[in-house]
């Protein structure tokens, strides 16, 4: 179950004429691919031509990034003035008749739809999934309908039987109040999710501890029942809040859990090995309730469940960061491979996880930097992220990486900071995970080439506040000729390398970085 960018080809930006123009290009599965090649450059020449009334008043764009199932076409803010110019629109598919997209919009519809899909559905969906994701999913949602139906209904009349009564209005009944409460935690574990699922998949150690630790928050708040004057409005402040931390906890729990059991399963046996954790589980959680309930035979109090409370949680901490310790996965951590590719670049071989570790160059759980200065790569960002200021310096940068890598599925733009070159790379739509690592190697030949770099008679020129700009002293031949030299090095060795990295054992088939879905297409001149 390796983690695979799937994303069919599309056709590469120009910006000679009006055909391959900035158009979401979308195959039609069921033809052959021929002929869908040949489909979807009848689209694209189609689409250009329709839009060609609104580029011609405007800036071409010089390039066309996906985000949250939209297109920002981005284009220089023109002459005598600086900055990068925004146009949002929404990615239209073709026709079924005639193979051709209709001419993009920018709708309330879409951005509501693209705001949808980044909090329910996966990451650069549908291309990152299988191809029965979607009917599996949608008749999941209404199994989980009727099955929480069925679970309301016994827990009122569980409720009921032990002597809670069933009168009263609606909303005051316990079970109501009870699913209220439920209720608070799957709405506050949406929000979470849409805004930090991408982390799961860089920094699932730190994120299952995170995850504990807001969990028992949950229940110490949960136990401040006990504290305040029994009511409705009081048992959902307490009950409510609680289930909020715990619920949330749960979710990245189970998340990041699903990863360790594929990385624990050596023999593509994923399922045994987490039935039989979850049979573990239940033993566990078994002496956890003859150890409760013996605990409860002593006392109710407030006073005595926080006792207890406060001295299982810091045990109960300490035990998830040991766990944390001691599942050790040969990950490619953005920290990693940044130190793994810089290690290539210089000796020509690669460390193995021991190595690495003992060496103590990268932080906690190996997903954290061991230092600020460590930090010179930076995958799939936003590009107004990277090109904040729009100046001619920054134009022909840019053009210049656009015609190096015009024939590549990554782009390359080195930076300027304080510690040294930093470089970003953007990943084009049909970017596979060979072309990541392989990008990840290229970014650290040209940052060593840039080290080795002469300075200039005038010098590097850093910002006083510290952060990145283009090297305004890098004449663009230079930038040119080194970036070029690089994409040579590369061809030659990234076999040799990636095979490096499979003799240490490293998982090359995963790269295990914050992916929020930033694709980037490039226009360049031919």
């Amino acid at each position: 179950m390796t983690r695979r960018l799937c994303v069919q080809l599309l056709p590469r930006l120009r910006t000679c004429g009006h055909t391959a123009n900035f158009c979401a290009w979308k195959s039609n599965q069921t033809k052959a691919i021929t002929f869908a090649h040949l489909a979807r450059f009848q689209s694209s020449h189609a689409s250009a031509q329709a839009s060609v009334e609104t580029y011609s008043s405007k800036t071409r764009p010089f390039a066309v990034e996906r985000v949250g199932g939209r297109e920002c076409h981005l284009s220089w803010a023109g002459e005598g003035r600086q900055g990068v110019q925004k146009e949002w629109r929404d990615i239209l598919p073709e026709s079924a008749e005639t193979g051709v997209s209709a001419p993009s919009t920018n709708s309330w519809s879409g951005r509501i739809a693209s705001w949808l899909g980044q909090m329910f559905l996966p990451t650069n969906y549908p291309h990152s999934v299988h191809r029965s994701y979607l009917p599996f999913h949608v008749l999941q949602f209404f199994e989980t309908v009727l099955a929480t139906i069925t679970s309301v209904l016994c827990n009122q009349a569980l409720l009921v039987s032990v002597g809670v009564s069933a009168e009263g209005s609606i909303f005051g009944a316990v079970a109501v109040q009870w699913i209220i409460k439920d209720g608070a935690g799957e709405v506050a574990k949406l929000f979470f999710i849409r805004h930090f699922s991408p982390y799961f998949d860089s920094h699932p150690k730190a994120f299952t501890l995170f995850g504990e630790v807001i969990g028992c928050l949950g229940s110490g708040l949960q136990i401040a029942t006990l504290l305040i004057a029994p009511s409705p409005g009081n048992f959902l402040l307490c009950a409510a809040g609680g289930n909020i931390f715990k619920l949330v906890g749960n979710a990245i729990w189970f998340t990041t859990h699903i990863k360790f059991m594929r990385y624990f399963s050596e023999q593509g046996n994923t399922g045994d090995v987490a039935a039989k954790d979850e049979s573990q589980a239940s033993i566990a959680q078994l002496f956890g309730y003859a150890s409760g309930i013996s605990l409860l035979t002593i006392s109710h109090t407030a006073g005595y469940l926080y006792s207890i409370f406060f001295l299982a949680v810091p045990l109960h901490l300490t035990m998830t960061a040991y766990m944390m310790r001691v599942a050790t996965f040969e990950l490619l951590t953005l920290p990693r491979i940044s130190c793994l590719t810089q290690e290539y670049v210089t000796r020509g071989d690669v460390s193995s996880l021991e190595e690495l570790d003992k060496s103590h160059r990268i932080g906690l759980f190996g997903e954290f930097y061991k230092n600020k200065g460590d930090r010179w790569l930076t995958l799939a960002p936003r590009v107004n992220e990277v090109l904040k200021s729009g100046t001619e310096l920054e134009q022909s940068q840019w053009q210049v990486c656009a015609e190096v890598f015009k024939d590549d599925r990554y782009l390359l733009l080195p930076l300027q900071a304080p510690q040294g070159p930093m470089i970003s790379v953007f990943f084009h739509p049909d970017a596979t995970n060979d072309d990541m690592l392989r990008s990840i190697m290229h970014a650290a030949f040209v940052r060593e080439a840039l080290l080795r770099r002469q300075p200039t008679p005038q010098g590097d020129i850093v910002p006083d506040d510290g952060s990145p700009e283009h090297m305004d002293t890098l004449s663009l031949t230079s930038l040119r000729s080194t970036l070029v030299e690089s994409r040579q090095w590369t061809a030659s060795n990234y076999s040799s390398f990636k095979e490096s990295l499979e003799a240490q054992e490293w998982r090359t088939d995963e790269l295990c970085f914050a992916d929020h879905g930033h694709r980037v297409t490039w226009a360049h001149a031919d």
